[in-house]
């Protein structure tokens, strides 16, 4: 560290020797001048001193986050390699998408499926209307995008909270990673609507106060007959990489 220190000093040095030149006119440099490269100096020793704190970059910060992304990256590869494993035994249906009958528990939360870190997202309870948001749920001046369901169907809304579980606020941005989902209803696969609702679980935006959630809802139109006898419950989050199945129900 003390070489660091020395070596820094004399870079100093010798660049302000460069700007005087030799025989040349002399620069003034004001105090205040001064004083900014001795800063800017202190702040490059600091980054190579993990004791100390640098106004350039918050090593704590980068290191936290780089091991947030590689334990997010390590359970991912043991939930695939256990995905496959099961499929290659034939306790997932065979249907070939990991959307079997069979159930492998996921070792990676609803949130890391997703792509979040520094969130959970848990799910609260569903409901079946015939339209979304309810038409007493917003006053006649605001201007919303709903939802209708058509003759015969319903929808299923699944409330969930997305819930920020660091001390600071934290902008959420799910829309970015572009997820899909499929909802399992009694074993059977259904598509989950893409909306423009704000609320909507899989383009939500916004940001989340410390240790704070947002409600959020993914919403499926199904048959009034399926929707009316639920005795399971599940989502699929789809990916490139995997099929990760959560029992919600």
């Amino acid at each position: 560290m003390k070489k660091l220190f020395c070596l820094v000093n004399m870079c100093l040095i010798i660049g302000i020797t460069a700007v005087t030149g030799c025989g040349a006119p002399g620069v003034d440099i004001s105090d205040e001048d001064v004083k900014k490269v001795a800063d800017y100096s202190s702040d490059i020793v600091s980054q190579h001193n993990d004791k100390s704190d640098s106004r350039l970059v918050d090593l704590n910060t980068v290191k936290r986050k780089y091991q947030q992304q590689l334990d997010l990256e390590i359970k991912r590869q043991n939930f695939r390699a256990l995905e496959q494993a099961a499929l290659q035994a034939g306790e997932s249906g065979g249907t070939g998408d990991g959307e079997g009958e069979g159930y492998v528990e996921p070792e990676i939360s609803l949130a890391e499926a997703v792509g979040l870190t520094g969130f959970d997202i848990n799910y609260k309870n569903h409901e079946t209307s015939r339209s979304y948001p309810a038409s007493g749920a917003v006053s006649a001046d605001d201007v919303y995008m709903g939802m209708t369901a058509a003759a015969g169907d319903t929808l299923l809304i699944m409330h969930f909270d997305i819930s920020n579980t660091e001390g600071l606020d934290k902008e959420c941005s799910i829309i970015d990673l572009r997820p899909t989902f499929r909802v399992k209803i009694n074993g059977e696969n259904h598509t989950v609507q893409q909306t423009i609702l704000p609320d909507d679980l899989s383009k939500y935006e916004g940001t989340v106060p410390a240790y704070s959630s947002v409600d959020a809802v993914l919403i499926s139109e199904v048959k009034e007959d399926t929707a009316s006898q639920i005795d399971s419950l599940s989502l699929i989050v789809r990916s490139a990489e995997s099929r990760p199945e959560y029992k919600l129900e």
